[in-house]
């Protein structure tokens, strides 16, 4: 059995040929390397790397040179990049908000007593006779069992969350003060 054994050993051995191919020299990627490149990144060259601008094209362009400077190959076909849809959304709310119920109405001012935040791709987003429900903080925390915005029928609604953390802030916010 034994004998069998060392034969096995063998014939595996004498089966793994070595690659005639020449093998390419491994880049050296240390802390030092990855540092240098992060400090690049990071320079007023790239300009903030910001998407959808000069910057972004800068440093896809960077990383894609680095890549294939230390023998890094494409990971999407022959090429390095993906497409992702991606799209831009710059909000400008109004400089009043009117808040209008059963018992009056009152004015917000933007960034003072309101920020208004959305994610939809439209050109047009609005609140009118949109009911509005109070959602706390908007914390949710699945951790710990704790969703502000669980148990609501949120179509056709607005979420009121209070912003800044809530540890530090004590005080009653404007809007709030002004709907006693």
């Amino acid at each position: 059995m034994k004998n069998y054994l060392m034969l096995l050993v063998v014939i595996l051995f004498l089966s793994c040929k070595s690659n005639n191919k020449t093998t390419e020299e491994l880049a050296e990627v240390d802390q030092t390397t990855i540092a240098k490149h992060i400090e690049r990144l990071a320079s007023d060259e790239f300009l903030g790397r910001k998407p959808f601008t000069e910057g972004e094209v800068r440093t896809v362009n960077y990383l894609k040179d680095e890549f294939e400077k230390i023998g890094v190959l494409p990971g999407n076909g022959d090429s390095f990049f993906q497409d992702v849809p991606m799209v831009e959304i710059t909000g400008t709310p109004s400089e009043k908000m009117v808040i209008s119920g059963k018992d009056g109405s009152f004015n917000l001012d933007v960034l003072k007593d309101f920020v208004a935040v959305t994610s939809k791709v439209k050109t047009d987003v609005s609140l009118d006779n949109s009911e509005l429900v109070f959602a706390g903080y908007g914390i949710v925390a699945p951790e710990y069992n704790w969703n502000d915005y669980e148990g609501v029928d949120w179509k056709g609604k607005t979420a009121v969350v209070l912003i800044n953390d809530l540890v530090f802030n004590l005080e009653i916010p404007p809007c709030l003060k002004v709907m006693k």
